[in-house]
């Protein structure tokens, strides 16, 4: 009566048991375990792209079985066996094979009457891939003006109030900032991108008219008005006689 043989394989945390197909990477290292009760020796092979038809041990893939080469894993007395499977650096190419977990040393074409389960492994590459970091296209455009609250236009469009940032776009641009009772400002800047474009300015104040002092005064009299006001009084003098 044959003994038999519980195996599972497991990969990058997940569970399978004989005949699932999981992924893998490769270069990565694939943990197998199971269990082989009454076992002392499991023995791992796999078949697969240009690999000997009767199978290869997992650890040199080059070899066969045919020659009498094999993983062997001892099964430790609690009936249980570990493998680590290092797929980098031992010639795979990428593809899927099928793993064989054997009580006895037997290749793919001698597996009658032998307890064994399977589990197959597709070993990708991995990706390489290439990405662009977006190029930043705006900068900071940061107004302080006082007095504060004076109105900003960026190329004749209103922007808000003095303290102001905003983004922009990279380009040349003509910033105008008004306040009433005070001289506008006018400045073009460049926005540089990713950033900060500063314009600090105190406003000059518009001067307020000065009013003139006294009363005007009244043009001095010429000599001839002089003369009939003198006449005028000599004749009321006379009258007055």
């Amino acid at each position: 009566m044959h003994r038999i043989l519980i195996a599972t394989v497991l990969i990058a945390g997940m569970l399978a048991t004989g005949g699932t197909g999981l992924e893998a990477v490769l270069g990565e290292t694939v943990p197998l375990s199971g269990s082989a009760p009454g076992e002392r020796t499991v023995y791992l092979f796999m078949t697969g792209p240009n690999l000997d038809p009767d199978g290869a041990p997992l650890h040199a893939p080059t070899r066969s079985t045919a020659a009498g080469h094999y993983t062997e894993v001892r099964v430790l007395s609690s009936g249980r066996w570990e493998y680590k499977w290092n797929t980098g650096g031992i010639g795979l190419d990428a593809g899927t094979y099928t793993v064989y977990a054997v009580t006895e040393p037997r290749t793919r074409r001698d597996l009658r009457g032998a307890t064994y389960v399977t589990t197959t492994i597709t070993l990708r590459r991995a990706a390489l891939t290439l990405e662009e970091e977006p190029r930043r296209t705006h900068g900071l455009l940061k107004v302080t003006v006082e007095p504060f609250g004076a109105l900003i236009e960026v190329d004749g469009r209103f922007y808000g109030t003095s303290p102001l940032e905003t983004a922009l776009s990279a380009g040349t641009y003509e910033v105008r900032v008004t306040h009433e009772g005070y001289a506008p400002y006018r400045r073009v800047v460049t926005i540089f991108p990713d950033a900060t474009t500063l314009i600090e300015q105190s406003l000059e104040p518009i001067p307020s008219p000065t009013p003139k002092d006294g009363v005007p005064q009244t043009p001095v009299a010429s000599g001839w008005t002089l003369a009939l006001a003198g006449a005028v009084f000599y004749i009321f003098i006379r009258l007055r006689k």
